[in-house]
């Protein structure tokens, strides 16, 4: 029941989304789903912050993009935002994600221990489950979340994310909260506020496994 829960929640989230990338097209479209995970090409000229140090022997694997939404909760008395929850979908190129549902090949599972997961079980069955130890100022702080670097803390299954060690969240776009100042005057205690943002995720893998 929590997993149909989960990806109609997911579903509804990324539709409302999708709303606001504005994307147009001429004449049919034949979309052929994916059926493997990730952008094998680095992706050159992403911006990298200088604190994201990688430990040695940990390289670049893939690229995927990031589409989802994130919510955050005033607290009234300390006049401070908190990150509350958030939903992402993932996608092997920033094009993909005009095709929602269909080109998804992979969601986050905020409730299971930040657990990403293949959307294409039948070509992909690995998760990996991370925590997040650095983080750094995006381009624009007041409108963009701030760029992350995880680290893995298990995978499971056999696929693209069975040997990832790191990931890197950069060139994020919006997702930010309100300022501080806002929670508790334009903001009552306990408002949710939900944004929506995109990013770019880099993952490494151990290159002498």
């Amino acid at each position: 029941m929590h997993t149909k829960v989960f990806k109609l929640e997911l579903f509804l989230v990324l539709s409302v989304l999708l709303l606001n990338i504005s994307c147009s097209f001429a004449g049919p479209i034949v979309y052929k789903p994916p059926t493997s995970i990730g952008n094998y090409e680095y992706p050159y000229g992403v911006y990298i912050p200088s604190n994201f140090i990688i430990p040695d022997g940990n390289v670049f694997k893939f690229t995927l993009y990031l589409a989802g939404f994130v919510w955050f909760t005033c607290n009234g008395t300390s006049g401070e935002w908190s990150r509350d929850q958030f939903r992402s979908v993932y996608f092997n190129s920033k094009k993909e994600i005009s095709f929602f549902p269909y080109s998804a090949v992979a969601e986050l599972d905020f409730f299971r221990d930040n657990t990403m997961r293949s959307s294409i079980p039948k070509y992909d069955t690995s998760t990996l489950s991370f925590t997040c130890i650095d983080s750094a100022p995006s381009y624009n702080p007041k409108k963009d979340v701030w760029d992350e670097f995880c680290v893995i803390k298990r995978t499971t299954g056999d696929g693209a994310f069975s040997d990832i060690t790191y990931l890197i969240l950069t060139e994020a776009k919006n997702g930010a909260a309100p300022p501080n100042e806002k929670c508790g005057t334009n903001y009552p205690d306990g408002y949710i506020y939900s944004n929506a943002f995109t990013a770019t995720i880099l993952f490494c893998h151990n290159e002498t496994q």
